[in-house]
């Protein structure tokens, strides 16, 4: 995958934007396909764009593409940089002051098509990744996560900081961080997967299972589940989910791509910087248990499923997965 600075590029069009207030400033993002792709400011009317040039034979039906508050999608002609009078797909922000927000939308939408091999899969990954985001634009508040949602993803970044951070480089550790992005696991390594779960009652007895997908070790060599027992604390904002963002965002401060990555992830969850000061609920670790999926855990996958089953959700007994238990010296081994 292309590591493309996405901050950097917006700082140099924002700035020529501002210097050329008449004009649209674009950049063109070198795509995998060969085809073009731009990113664009408008400082009249302080928007952000995402202009897909549209080569002949490729066609958009944008009635399948999902359509939520704060975004335009249109099919225009236009010239910028060496396309003449050519066919392109806008995408472009309709809500003034959501800048910030935008930016990074678009740098993820546009990672996610500059990296398809050819464009004859651009319709799908486009509604995909548009699909992804529409849960956030449509749920956006001024309110922060519920404390089931805060539980959940500091889970998440607990394993991230503790495990992958600590493995691979900041760029590849966000690129493996793939919760966000709605698939079967909260990690993906190549042909290792990782689901991360959390544990906040009394008594730690039950793993919940969202989906039957979830512990399915279909096409993987390696499916591990980890299981965070945690105790919530009032009023104890040095141990909240802010304070372990700002932790790992600290740890990314070098790396701006990475950084960009991961504010992006935390938008797409839900998560809202502005609202920093209102997460005060605090999370501190009682217990922490790492398992392998091999035969014989008990788990539901969908090839034991009869035809027409889906969307299961279960509970697994900690106890009867005593055997499958493994230390952190071998989850470190093996991802």
């Amino acid at each position: 995958m292309k590591k493309i600075d996405y901050t950097e590029i917006w700082k140099e069009i924002n700035e020529e934007s501002r210097n050329n207030p008449n004009s649209l400033i674009a950049r063109k993002i070198l795509a995998e396909s060969n085809e073009a792709v731009f990113i664009a400011t408008d400082f009249n009317k302080n928007i952000r764009c995402l202009y897909i040039h549209l080569s002949s034979g490729i066609y958009i039906n944008q009635n399948r593409l999902p359509l939520f508050r704060g975004l335009d999608i249109a099919e225009v002609n236009n010239s910028i940089g060496d396309h003449h009078n050519c066919r392109f797909l806008k995408i472009s922000q309709i809500i003034p002051e959501t800048e910030n927000i935008f930016e990074l939308f678009v740098s993820d939408i546009c990672n996610d098509i500059v990296n398809l091999a050819s464009f004859s899969s651009l319709e799908p990954t486009l509604s995909r990744s548009l699909n992804e985001w529409k849960i956030f634009f449509e749920k956006y508040t001024d309110e922060i996560l519920p404390i089931s949602a805060q539980q959940g993803l500091f889970g998440e970044l607990l394993f991230l900081e503790d495990f992958i951070l600590k493995k691979y480089t900041t760029y590849e550790a966000m690129l493996y961080w793939t919760g966000a992005k709605r698939t079967n696991h909260d990690f993906q390594l190549h042909n290792t997967a990782i689901e991360v779960k959390t544990s906040a009652g009394k008594e730690h007895k039950k793993i919940y299972i969202s989906s039957e997908k979830q512990l399915d070790k279909t096409g993987l060599k390696n499916l591990f589940l980890v299981l965070y027992c945690l105790n919530i604390h009032d009023n104890a904002p040095d141990r909240s989910l802010f304070a372990k963002i700002e932790s790992i965002r600290k740890i990314l401060s070098d790396d701006s791509v990475a950084l960009s990555i991961f504010d992006a992830q935390l938008i797409r969850l839900g998560y809202n910087r502005d609202l920093a000061h209102a997460y005060t609920s605090g999370f501190s670790i009682t217990k922490l248990k790492l398992y392998e999926i091999t035969e014989g855990f008990p788990s539901i996958s969908p090839s034991i499923l009869p035809d027409g089953i889906g969307d299961l959700k279960y509970s697994i007994i900690v106890s009867a997965c005593g055997r499958f238990e493994i230390n952190k010296s071998e989850m470190i081994k093996n991802i």
